[in-house]
């Protein structure tokens, strides 16, 4: 006798949650929104020459201009390893710069050069487009209540559990 549960027979019926789809669960509505996001911000800072993670280091860099690879590497949760090979594609790009030559153990802090500046101002109009309501299909006050729910979220979230660490 086939067990199999699409054999044809009687199927129990599914949980509530389950009947109405995901759509109807919060954090599945935003982490397709996340990805959304995530996506549009991706192919618009590629237009600029930026990637993701490439940006986050410029943003840190320009805010405090003197951070180690680890110090970046825990802020955008990437591995050590991850980071540093980051970081020679931007020096190697002139964007950033990491002095050589350090004795183990020594603090080697990484710069923003001028190239850097420059490559983060460039992404000025693309966050500009993404920061209107416009393009998230909300108004002002929507965005507005939202960018607060989120935040709260992520207050939340952040205080009661450590974050995932990304695998190499």
């Amino acid at each position: 006798m086939d067990q199999r549960p699409d054999a044809g027979g009687p199927r129990p019926p599914l949980p509530g949650w389950l009947a109405a789809g995901p759509e109807g669960i919060p954090a599945y509505a935003l982490a397709r929104a996340g990805n959304a996001i995530n996506a549009l911000f991706t192919q618009q800072l590629g237009t600029v020459g930026l990637r993701p993670h490439t940006f986050f280091v410029l943003v840190h860099l320009a805010r405090e201009p003197a951070l180690t690879s680890a110090e970046l590497a825990r802020r955008l949760e990437m591995t050590p390893q991850s980071m540093s090979a980051l970081l020679h594609g931007l020096a190697d790009a002139g964007w950033v710069e990491r002095p050589s030559g350090a004795r183990r153990g020594q603090r080697i802090d990484v710069r923003l050069t001028d190239a850097g500046r420059r490559a983060l101002q460039a992404a000025g109009p693309v966050l500009a487009e993404l920061g209107r309501p416009e393009t998230m299909g909300l108004t002002a006050g929507e965005a507005a209540t939202l960018h607060a729910l989120l935040q709260r979220v992520l207050t939340t979230l952040t205080a009661t559990q450590e974050p995932p660490r990304r695998r190499p």
